[in-house]
């Protein structure tokens, strides 16, 4: 499978195309692969995942649907450009969802400006860009369409850990509500803000399992309930400027650490 051109001709395009950024792994690829599932065709976006990438979009052809992959470093205002541009010349783009992030720990006390532009370069300034240059598609072919930003719940909650990441990602919900008025009436604009939702770093199966029981609900974030949500912030077309969050409750009792470190306090 050669980057651009992976494709399947097994169905007509049902619900058009979508661009998922960080579409290999994780989060990411959950959502191509469900929103395949639903009849979307998936612009898949990768930076390192080349592998992950190719695996995703072989799952996504053997749903019938067509895929194209796109590699580009987010971190790069012309990359950014060109891989917006390249998705408008393969067709008409009906939904974006930046669901890339870079996510470094840091502390107020150790953060530094590399590692502050990094965070803010992928995490608000890749998707200001797609969405600057999606709206700016979208009015020229008098098509109207959707984006969906995943942020993060700990932003009903703040706690200082991974200080630059959290700052970034507030300017990202920043931009969610800022892009829904300036972009209007040719896209919407919304958030999704999950909790905790796959383990990352060291963090052991057992540990993430005991984060979630500490929410009120006794459970949290799982790729399936971003997926819903996204199914339905897709699916509405009189809502925007809004935020979904997803975090079994923890927002009603924020903790005073981040929700990877609850484990170790109990």
């Amino acid at each position: 499978m050669s980057d651009h051109v992976a494709e399947t001709s097994t169905k007509d395009i049902a619900k058009g195309w979508v661009l998922i950024t960080g579409a290999a792994r994780r989060i990411g690829r959950g959502l191509a692969l469900a929103l395949a599932s639903d009849g979307w065709n998936i612009h898949l976006h990768y930076h390192h995942s080349k592998d992950e990438a190719e695996t995703t979009g072989h799952e996504i052809m053997a749903l019938g649907r067509l895929v194209r992959l796109h590699q580009a470093n987010l971190a790069d205002e012309a990359a950014c450009q060109q891989l917006m541009a390249s998705c408008a010349e393969q067709g008409s783009l009906a939904a974006l969802i930046n669901s890339a992030s870079g996510f470094d720990y840091d502390t107020s006390q150790t953060f530094s400006a590399k590692g502050m532009e990094q965070h803010m370069a992928i995490n608000m300034m890749a998707p200001a860009i797609l969405i600057r240059d999606f709206a700016t598609a979208a009015e020229s072919k008098a098509i109207k369409g959707a984006v969906i930003n995943i942020t993060d719940a700990k932003l009903v909650g703040l706690n200082p850990d991974y200080f630059t990441y959290t700052l970034s990602k507030m300017a990202l919900d920043g931009l969610t509500r800022l892009a829904a008025q300036a972009y209007a009436p040719w896209l919407r604009v919304n958030a999704i803000a999950p909790g905790i939702t796959l383990r990352s770093g060291d963090q052991t199966e057992e540990e993430y399992r005991q984060a979630h029981r500490l929410n009120p609900l006794s459970c949290g974030a799982e790729v399936e309930d971003i997926v819903r949500a996204a199914k339905m912030l897709l699916d509405t077309p009189s809502m925007t400027g809004h935020t979904i969050v997803i975090d079994g409750g923890l927002n009603l009792r924020p903790p005073n650490r981040d929700v990877a470190f609850l484990d170790a306090q109990e």
